[in-house]
């Protein structure tokens, strides 16, 4: 097994960035859901799960230096109100982007139905010190994506739809990485322990960019076929840098 694809998301359910590198820190990636739009009336942390046009929007992160690309084509960097001005006219409502901390912890609200975006909204608090919906590190095989896609071929099994952090290669057609919970998984120097499986929600029907196309079909036949799961989420055990082609050593 090897580490065939990384990736981060500086904000909260913006389009992220595609790395040969990630650090991984006591709190999961760094530099990954750093960053939010809070939505002032409503005291909630926007997500494309009740907003999808934030997958349209790209972010990235060089240094301590936030850039957001809207689709508008307009390029916002940094925090501040210039930057909430702009982001609150794209939405349409007054928002404000923030910078987590330590211990601060984001608010989030999704629809109850994945198939109406209208439907009444259900709220949760994530985790401390990231915006993470629940677990600081996902990780995802391409034996998962190959079983899906053999299993329904009609349909666009694009790994963006997921958005891991950490894509493993792995031979066959299985989803194998849900015989790792509680195991330990290894690259280099940096380590991370499965905790349980990602339960998927209306984000992977989601249009983006790329060309993915909206697709609820992908959501029904993961609820129906698989328990509503695909993916892991683990937490870091032990510091150290992930990196692009790097050997993967499961274990207990």
């Amino acid at each position: 097994m090897k580490i065939s694809g990384l990736w981060r998301y500086p904000v909260k359910s913006m389009i992220g960035e595609r790395q040969d590198r990630l650090e991984l820190i006591q709190g999961g990636v760094e530099g990954d859901r750093r960053f939010g739009v809070l939505d002032l009336r409503s005291g909630t942390i926007v997500s494309a799960k009740n907003d999808a046009r934030l997958l349209l929007a790209r972010a990235m992160l060089a240094g301590v230096t936030l850039t957001i690309r809207l689709p508008t084509g307009e390029t916002l960097l940094g925090t501040g109100p210039a930057v909430d001005l702009a982001l609150s006219d794209w939405l349409g409502r007054p928002v404000r982007l923030v910078e987590v901390r330590p211990t601060g912890r984001g608010t989030f609200e999704m629809p109850s139905d994945f198939e109406d975006d209208e439907s009444e909204r259900v709220r949760w608090e994530g985790p401390y010190g990231s915006f993470v919906d629940s677990g600081p590190v996902h990780v995802l095989t391409s034996a998962s994506i190959r079983a899906l896609a053999s299993e329904r071929p009609d349909l666009e099994w694009d790994v963006a739809r997921f958005r891991p952090n950490v894509l493993i290669e792995v031979e066959g057609e299985s989803m194998v990485e849900q015989a790792w919970l509680g195991q330990r998984l290894t690259f280099g120097t940096a380590a991370i322990e499965v905790v349980r499986p990602c339960n998927r929600c209306v984000m992977t029907t989601r249009a983006q960019p790329s060309g993915v196309q909206r697709q609820l079909d992908i959501l029904r036949h993961i609820n129906a076929h698989h328990g509503s799961n695909l993916g892991v989420l683990a937490r870091v055990i032990q510091r150290g840098r992930v990196e692009l082609g790097q050997a993967v050593v499961d274990g207990p």
